[in-house]
């Protein structure tokens, strides 16, 4: 027996015991923040730096078997020191990419049980991938933008974005007029189809206005703006184009922007000189929001072949004076091994001259360290086996179990459907058996793990 083999067969043993343990784990925490009180005006004379304290520490590490990766953490900070982080993940099956979720404490050292956030609704829009989440809370729901990546529509990418009350979901997703199962995008691509397209969103929120900035790719990549109206629960319905507000960067990827209350002013992260041994974090600034200028960079105590950083703040974006900051990213050349990710503590300061060259500052070569996997499973998802059954008589649905391992086993108990058209279909045992031509949604839980897919009867 394979070590793979005899590893799934365990794990598939021990799936009700990771259950009850899992109900151990940290309590969820939390809390949210008063609404930010940003100084009148900040100094425009003087230049936000930003710097990493020490060498930090890993909060992912890849399985050994297989890789893997988290990366473009997005991370809010609550009132009892706690970070609610989501990350874009290695999706399983025919998913690309999803989000991960988990709340981390004793300053980013100790973890609740990591959880699927998003994945894609099978058939829909984002059927085939959800990544690179921006997030951020406001009128009692978190906002998660993502990107849907290329797919089988053979278009490039879009922005989608999703709601729920919980940070861990589950999330109902923009439809093009409310929110609910059937996702369409809130920011479409119209570049040329040659190249990437939009996505990789960030959100701040000033008063009533919801700054949303997203990466634009054609044969340079930039920085975009939209503001929509908070107040509306519609919001994505309300988007205002600001167009280009950071310019083309040098070999950079996706921009976090916080607020800083106490210098008064927006402040955006992304990398530049990405999966390179000089690679390093930009810091640029705004006083408006619209105009960004170079102000620092991030180098020194970061790994090399770092790409996709984050930045932490308040639920509305802001950085509160006082507030403990940190900065994530993924790091390592990509292959086998996979990628880490990293968080470290970094302090902001203000300095009479802005600080741009990058090869004054030395980063350090920290090789990516991988995990071993894990006898009782850490279940992320559950999913079917299929996103799409074409019925032409019965056929038995597998619905599969998905952890953080890699490894996929079957769900042999528990699992319950619901929510589909009993004129089209019936489901008995986990056998659907076709009663009419149509098509429908099926809906599945599995302790309180839920997924999706679509069934089509054809007509005899």
């Amino acid at each position: 027996m394979s070590a793979h083999t005899f590893y799934l067969v365990l794990k598939t043993l021990f799936v009700s015991l990771y259950t009850v343990l899992a109900a151990f784990g940290p309590a969820l925490g939390g809390g949210d923040f008063a609404p930010s009180q940003p100084v009148e005006a900040g100094d425009a004379s003087r230049f936000i730096q930003a710097e990493a304290v020490d060498t930090g520490f890993d909060i992912y590490r890849p399985r050994v078997e297989g890789g893997g990766y988290r990366y473009g953490p997005s991370m809010i900070l609550n009132t009892d020191g706690s970070l609610d982080l989501w990350c874009a993940m290695d999706g399983p099956g025919d998913f690309a990419d999803m989000v991960s979720y988990a709340r981390l404490y004793d300053g980013g050292k100790r973890s609740s049980t990591e959880r699927m956030a998003l994945k894609p609704t099978a058939g829909g829009y984002d059927d085939f991938s959800t990544c690179d989440p921006g997030v951020i809370k406001f009128g009692g729901y978190y906002y998660i933008g993502y990107t849907t990546t290329l797919d089988t529509r053979g278009v490039d990418n879009d922005i989608c974005v999703a709601r729920s009350k919980s940070p861990a979901g589950p999330y109902e997703k923009w439809t093009g007029s409310g929110w609910g199962v059937e996702p369409q995008p809130m920011i479409e691509y119209t570049g040329d189809p040659d190249y990437w397209g939009a996505g990789e969103p960030s959100f701040v929120l000033m008063g009533d206005r919801l700054y949303i900035y997203y990466s634009w790719n054609t044969s340079t990549t930039t920085t975009h703006l939209a503001i929509a109206d908070a107040t509306n629960e519609n919001w994505p319905a309300t988007l205002e184009y600001k167009g280009e507000v950071i310019g083309d960067k040098n070999l950079g990827d996706s921009t976090d922007v916080k607020y800083a209350d106490e210098y008064g002013r927006f402040i955006a992260v992304f990398t530049e000189k990405r999966f390179s041994e000089n690679s390093y974090a930009a810091v640029w600034e705004s006083f408006d929001g619209l105009h960004f200028r170079r102000s620092g960079l991030i180098k020194a105590n970061t790994a090399r072949y770092l790409h996709n950083c984050g930045l932490s703040g308040r639920a509305d974006g802001h950085i509160g004076a006082g507030d403990p900051v940190y900065f994530g990213y993924a790091y390592g050349v990509w292959g086998p091994v996979g990628w880490a990710t990293r968080l470290h503590e970094i302090r902001l300061s203000l300095a009479d001259e802005p600080k741009a060259d990058d090869t004054a500052e030395e980063n350090v070569a920290i090789p990516v360290e991988q995990r071993p996997v894990r006898v009782i499973p850490n279940v992320m998802t559950v999913k079917a086996e299929k996103q799409v059954y074409n019925l032409t008589a019965s056929q038995q649905v597998w619905v599969m179990a998905y952890d953080n391992d890699g490894y996929v086993f079957p769900v042999l108990t528990g699992t319950v459907f619901y929510g589909y058209d009993r004129s089209v279909i019936r489901i008995v045992g986990g056998r659907i058996f076709p009663v009419g031509e149509g098509s429908t949604r099926v809906f599945l839980n599995w302790r309180g793990m839920r997924g999706d897919f679509l069934v089509n009867v054809a007509g005899g």
